[in-house]
């Protein structure tokens, strides 16, 4: 049980940590509301984001010009432009690096 716990908590640290560059990897599988961003998270994750977390990050991922965004039905459509594309990218290869080089350093010392 213990195990399962852990495993949870590290999982939501990492979430929330790399939230930008989730939320960019949702939004590059299509245009989405704020609230469909946070049950995709919930879903995949299991973990619950509260919307005073996940808004203020979308604005300044509007404001890096890394997403756009319109108006639907009263409500805010977030769509990942060209540039929010290429950061995912170059930021999934560093982190995939990263994650490689942590593994190994841990693993080299159990």
């Amino acid at each position: 049980m213990r195990r399962e716990l852990d495993k949870r908590e590290l999982l939501g640290r990492q979430v929330k940590a790399f939230l930008d560059v989730l939320v960019l990897a949702v939004l590059n599988g299509e245009p989405m509301h704020g609230y469909d961003i946070l049950a995709s998270i919930h879903k995949k994750f299991g973990v619950l984001l509260s919307p005073g977390t996940l808004y203020p990050l979308l604005h300044s991922l509007a404001r890096a010009r890394l997403i756009e965004t319109r108006t639907s039905r009263w409500r805010k459509v977030y769509m990942v432009n060209q540039k929010g594309k290429e950061k995912l990218r170059d930021t999934f290869m560093v982190y995939r690096a990263v994650s490689r080089d942590i593994s190994s350093f841990i693993n080299e010392r159990i």
